[in-house]
């Protein structure tokens, strides 16, 4: 009994690493500023309300993955330990775009400041 359990932490430890991740500990990707250039204070705010918008919506859609991966963990090491390994992740693109609009987010608040415009405070998320 002593191997099973030991061989059920193993499998449910390999498997939290392939979990989605949750939008927060996202890192921003590098995006430049140069996209910016010329552009009016209006419309990169403009602009920061659509990334933010878009960023709210994937930032959801991945939360939700990664509660759905989170059960799916618990239930597999709990009833059925070996279907574990043939969760998919699948959280990927989610991940990236997650963290370009965070990068987004940085360049157009780090342009604004530049150009004396109202930045507005990007959270943590």
């Amino acid at each position: 009994m002593n191997r099973m359990k030991l061989v059920a932490s193993v499998v449910l430890v390999a498997t939290l690493a392939g979990c989605a991740t949750r939008p927060a500990n996202v890192a921003p990707a590098a995006v430049s500023t140069m996209r910016y250039d010329g552009a009016t204070c209006r419309a990169m705010a403009t602009e920061f309300d659509a990334v933010s918008t878009q960023l709210a919506a994937v930032s959801s859609t991945l939360e939700t993955k990664a509660n759905v991966d989170t059960a799916a963990v618990v239930v597999g090491a709990l009833l059925f330990w070996p279907a574990l390994f043939f969760m998919a992740n699948g959280s990927a693109v989610q991940e990236a775009e997650v963290a370009r609009l965070k990068g987004e987010q940085i360049a157009l608040t780090t342009k604004m400041r530049a150009a004396d415009c109202a930045a507005p405070t990007v959270a943590a998320k």
